[in-house]
């Protein structure tokens, strides 16, 4: 029997590249939702806030896994404070999810969690699932759900991935150097959510990097995947160090 799945924010770039692959793979069930319209699905198709817990609720009856995509922008701390933020509705999401009988949640993190050591050193300091060095709200309010999660893991026997996304543009090409690093191509991205969406091995909480390959013997990417390789299988196609990387330090010369 397919698993039954969820896709919060579905209308965007990585719910985009998702649905479309698992439709034409035929490989679950799905919803999609999303504030906005969603354009040209086979599945259904739900228009709903994440912020309405009674809808939200509705919507996770019957399903098994929840992908949650869709984030609450806020242009300042003020709008942070006063009104529902990004971890308000997550929060609010996640227990909506407990409440309707998710079994699964797998969440679109940021390497913004740890954006810090971008800063600290030059090449970047090496991140890991573990670290916790926010470089704005938004990789403050991304890490804080990660920490919301740990209680509905412990608490509730759910099982909790997050994938701290490095770059993705919905293209296998990177836009700079840096992107050589952080770039998660489309075709990993399907095979990376896709293990998660699947996995059920005895790690029952598992934060990793979400990128391509995009490293070498002599330039390695500062983002670490090895949770996404040694736990749920994943082994990335793209490697934009290796393809594009001397495209850049050749334009620079």
């Amino acid at each position: 029997m397919k698993q039954r799945v969820l896709i919060t924010g579905a209308a965007g770039k990585v719910g985009s590249a998702l649905w479309h692959a698992w439709e034409k793979q035929d490989t679950y069930t799905l919803t999609l939702m999303d504030i906005n319209p969603i354009e040209g699905a086979m599945s259904r198709v739900e228009q709903a806030d994440i912020r309405d817990y009674a809808a939200m609720k509705e919507l996770c009856k019957g399903q098994d896994v929840l992908v949650h995509l869709a984030y609450v922008r806020q242009d300042s701390l003020g709008k942070v404070l006063g009104e529902v933020s990004d971890i308000g509705a997550s929060m609010t999401l996640f227990e909506a999810a407990r409440e309707g009988g998710v079994q699964k949640i797998v969440y679109a993190s940021t390497n913004h969690v740890s954006g810090w050591n971008e800063r600290l050193c030059s090449p970047p300091r090496f991140s890991t699932g573990a670290q916790f060095r926010p470089d704005s709200w938004y990789g403050a309010m991304k890490g804080m759900a990660e920490i919301a999660a740990r209680y509905l893991v412990d608490a509730h026997g759910m099982r909790f991935i997050s994938i701290r996304i490095g770059t993705f543009n919905g293209t296998s090409e990177p836009n700079g150097i840096r992107h050589c690093s952080t770039l998660l191509t489309p075709r990993d991205c399907v095979q990376l959510f896709g293990l998660a969406v699947d996995y059920d091995g005895p790690v029952r909480y598992l934060i990793t990097y979400g990128r391509s390959a995009n490293s070498d013997g002599y330039q390695q990417s500062y983002l670490d995947i090895s949770a996404a390789v040694e736990v749920l299988g994943y082994q990335p196609q793209d490697n934009l160090v290796k393809t594009h990387l001397h495209k850049f330090l050749n334009s620079d010369s």
